[in-house]
């Protein structure tokens, strides 16, 4: 029987080190990643300013290249036709809609930019909610079982031969107690009867 005390022996202290480890390491992830999450949620960066400037360039320079392209087709015309007025119309309508594309694309960066930030700010919520749930149940769970372990501990220290030892000690107490009663009542007849 000391064979089962001592499992439950080791079994409480695996249950103590398990909750005692999962809670080192949820300090130790929480501490790099709960102020990274914390920052994603209160400050999201979506793009950030060097991702905006690149997507902008990016969109405004198809647009001013087919411009450009344009201005020096008509340059050329104009040149060759002696007519520099002729193409102003053209120019002129080209350019507003060079001016158009180029807010309509720095309009969809910036909406594309705000979406992205609620969306940081949500996953950063939800890793924390994630992290709490995770680190605070395993660590409970652990905990819990250290009752079932001492539980265990408990009951096996409940047999052995020096339980049982004092177990028919207390019955053979109980068996000459009753026998003294039965005894005196029989001893007492039977001395009549002599």
């Amino acid at each position: 029987m000391r064979s089962a005390v001592n499992q439950a022996s080791d079994a409480y202290n695996q249950a103590n080190n398990t909750s005692a480890t999962l809670g080192g390491e949820g300090q130790a992830i929480g501490a790099n990643v709960t102020p990274f999450l914390t920052q994603e949620m209160l400050h999201p960066q979506g793009l950030g300013q060097q991702g905006i400037t690149a997507e902008t360039s990016a969109a405004l320079g198809g647009a001013g290249g087919a411009m450009s392209a344009f201005n020096g087709e008509a340059a050329q015309r104009a040149g060759a036709s002696r007519n520099a007025g002729g193409f102003q119309a053209a120019l002129d309508d080209a350019s507003r809609q060079r001016m158009k594309a180029a807010a309509g694309a720095s309009e969809g960066i910036q909406a594309q930019n705000e979406d992205l930030k609620q969306t940081q700010q949500q996953e950063g919520a939800k890793g924390l909610q994630g992290m709490y749930g995770t680190d605070t149940s395993g660590m409970l769970n652990s905990q819990g079982q250290e009752a079932n372990d001492i539980n265990a501990g408990v009951n096996a220290n409940k047999t052995g031969w020096l339980q049982n030892t004092l177990g028919i000690t207390n019955a053979a107490s109980a068996m000459i107690t009753a026998l003294k009663k039965g005894g005196s009542m029989s001893g007492g007849g039977g001395g009549g009867s002599d």
